[in-house]
């Protein structure tokens, strides 16, 4: 039986990947100086490809209360804080600044590289306003997503263990959801936490994307520290970043088959409300 391991894999482009979100988060301690009209200019200044702004008031958007890799809601009662966004035109890049966090999102992922340099650039950007004293937390998640009649070659796409149910009920019933959850620990300070599994119309893991308006399968592979308390710095980020993108890679390729490869390779038509 084929194991996973985090051993390098060259990146394979795939005319049609059903990769539907791409995003990452830094989170730090408090620096109320990172959402100042003056840096609020001044990030905008360094991100010149995320010319539209807006500012907008958000409470618990990024909460600093980490278990096992999971958000947890703020107390109620906790202000809502500043956030700062910049994005591109078409709105298919993001990035956010609160006084806890900055992130960066996309639906227009095309490589590794692309995304590192990108991040690079927004940490370059933060510290150039103010440098956070400590970070909390690093976590990059991929996720993909199958709907429309490739829902129907979950079993021929991706390998029996992140299957769940799918394909294994009869016709004359309905399944509703079936879903795998696992955590493997890739080093004693980070973790991939892995969630596949069909979903029914309007359901979703979680906020980070929305839901489509019929049944779906996906799968969410999410990279993250488990320890806090080290130095905001640029180049050490995107490294760690870079690192967490070829594990997620690496369970990608484990995670999918030849088939996968092929067909996504090939030219089928797009499954609808898959993002490109």
């Amino acid at each position: 039986m084929r194991k996973f391991s985090l051993t390098p894999i060259g990146e394979v482009h795939l005319k049609h990947a059903p990769l539907a979100k791409v995003l990452m988060q830094v989170q730090y301690s408090r620096t109320p100086q990172l959402v100042t009209d003056a840096a609020e200019t001044g990030i905008a200044e360094s991100l010149g490809r995320y010319p539209v702004r807006r500012r907008q008031l958000a409470a618990g958007v990024f909460p600093s209360i980490v278990v096992n890799g999971q958000p947890l809601p703020l107390p109620a009662g906790n202000p809502p804080g500043t956030m700062c966004q910049f994005t591109n035109p078409s709105a298919s890049w993001q990035v956010s600044v609160t006084e806890t966090a900055v992130s960066l999102e996309t639906t227009e992922y095309s490589t590794r590289d692309d995304f590192c340099e990108r991040s690079l650039e927004i940490f370059r950007a933060i510290t150039s306003a103010a440098l956070p004293p400590v970070v909390d937390r690093v976590g990059l998640r991929y996720i993909d997503r199958l709907s429309g009649e490739r829902l129907s070659r979950v079993s021929r796409l991706v390998i029996p263990q992140l299957q769940a149910l799918s394909g294994c009920v009869e016709e004359s019933l309905y399944l509703r959801h079936s879903i795998t959850d696992s955590l493997i620990e890739l080093s004693p300070a980070e973790h991939l936490r892995v969630r596949s599994g069909q979903l029914p119309p309007g359901a979703a893991f979680d906020p980070a994307l929305p839901p489509l308006q019929e049944p779906s399968w996906l799968l969410d592979m999410d990279v993250f520290t488990v320890q806090a308390g080290f130095a905001f710095d640029a180049d050490e980020l995107t490294a760690r970043l870079r690192r967490f993108a070829e594990a997620a890679y690496s369970f990608f390729r484990f995670a999918t088959t030849d088939a996968f490869q092929n067909e996504h390779q090939g030219n089928p038509a797009p499954a609808a409300g898959d993002a490109r």
